[in-house]
């Protein structure tokens, strides 16, 4: 008889994502990308799902068997929801992501917080795998930033080949990248060195 392996917390974390990334696509996302950019922009919407689905089932794979800590669970979870609430929150001038706070756009703390988040996930792998680097906080700060970059290939590519993409140009994705700076350095340069006093 083969013994059912138990459940892990990145197995609830990755399932719970999941069915709330499908949920808000379907009762959410899709009417808000007809309603905001039109239905010949339907083709973005697919674009992103399939990657965003993607990137969770890769990551969920291929990470799953190691231990997480709640607190670094519940800041990645919070990520997550800050996004959701940008695309789909409305505000009188269109979504929450298109809201200014203290003249910076929601978006852009959006992803401070989560290359601040990333940058605690990828900490915590390159402990739990052992790794001991030179100047971990760069490596760890550049990591963010690659896998940041990423994300906005992926944006301007859907804004060269799907006409009037709900995604910025060349400015916003500079724009992006610096905020995923300033979230990773934050992370390395401040909380990074409490976690470690605290752990102590």
């Amino acid at each position: 008889m083969i013994a059912r392996e138990r459940i892990r917390p990145a197995d609830a974390f990755a399932a719970t994502n999941v069915t709330l990334f499908l949920l808000m696509a379907w009762l959410v996302y899709y009417d808000r990308l007809i309603a905001y950019r039109g239905y010949a922009n339907v083709h973005e919407f697919f674009i992103y799902a399939c990657v965003i689905l993607a990137v969770i089932v890769a990551c969920w794979w291929w990470l799953r068997k190691a231990d997480y800590p709640g607190w670094l669970l519940l800041l990645l979870q919070v990520g997550i929801l800050a996004h959701f609430a940008g695309a789909f929150m409305p505000i009188e001038s269109g979504r929450l992501y298109d809201a200014h706070v203290l003249g910076v756009r929601y978006d852009k703390y959006v992803h401070a917080f989560n290359a601040f988040a990333g940058a605690a996930f990828i900490s915590h792998l390159l402990g739990l795998w052992g790794a001991r680097l030179p100047l971990k906080w760069l490596c760890v700060t550049g990591l963010v930033l690659g896998a940041g970059t990423v994300v906005e290939i992926v944006e301007y590519l859907v804004m060269l080949t799907v006409p009037n993409a709900g995604v910025g140009g060349y400015d916003n994705n500079m724009q992006d990248l610096i905020s995923n700076l300033a979230g990773g350095t934050l992370w390395s340069a401040v909380a990074a060195p409490l976690v470690a006093l605290a752990r102590e």
